[in-house]
């Protein structure tokens, strides 16, 4: 859209130059206008920090898997940039969304980057309340890489908890004790 934006604007400004007289100043007007919209910077960029979100978040709860995912990648984006507001809105969708793995894991991994307590408290929620299998595997994989991706001091303390409590498989504790390893930078709970 900025493509088509810039070549009308140079349309205008060469039949200007051409001492043609243009026929509609208010459309030029009108279109100078349309560049000076809050979220399109001078240079005519995004500005991911003010782009209105009601679109995005519609975009964001469709049955179309393919099509919720683009919102999502983007609430991502968004968030990175300062707005918290983008990664609530994905972690309250995480927790509203039924057992569909796949669409699970995507949000998850939306969420990568939005390092809180609460969030970590979800996603903790998470390996406790779903129990491992061929279905599951992938989503909570997805969650132990979001997790770990996470600061030490938020995610230390729940990992050690996992640790000790019973229900869960050889395999998945070795998981928690390599993610351990990894964010204090000791083998010692190898």
């Amino acid at each position: 859209m900025a493509g088509r934006l810039r070549r009308r604007a140079s349309r205008v400004r060469t039949a200007a130059g051409r001492g043609g007289r243009r026929k509609d100043q208010a459309g030029a007007a009108g279109f100078r206008g349309l560049l000076h919209v809050p979220w399109i910077t001078e240079d005519g960029y995004l500005d991911l920090t003010r782009v209105p979100l009601d679109g995005i978040l519609k975009q964001a709860v469709s049955p179309d898997l393919h099509e919720a995912a683009k919102a999502w990648y983007t609430l991502r984006s968004i968030h990175e940039r300062g707005r918290v507001e983008a990664g609530v809105f994905l972690l309250g969708l995480l927790v509203n969304t039924l057992d569909d793995w796949e669409r699970r894991t995507r949000i998850v991994e939306a969420l990568r980057g939005f390092a809180t307590a609460g969030c970590a408290a979800v996603l903790f929620g998470e390996l406790r309340r779903v129990k491992s299998s061929n279905t599951t595997r992938r989503y909570l994989d997805t969650v132990l890489k979001t997790l770990a991706s996470m600061p030490r001091e938020l995610v230390e303390e729940g990992f050690e908890e996992l640790l000790q409590q019973p229900g869960f498989s050889p395999r998945m504790r070795a998981k928690f004790r390599a993610v351990l390893a990894e964010l204090c930078g000791v083998h010692d709970w190898l």
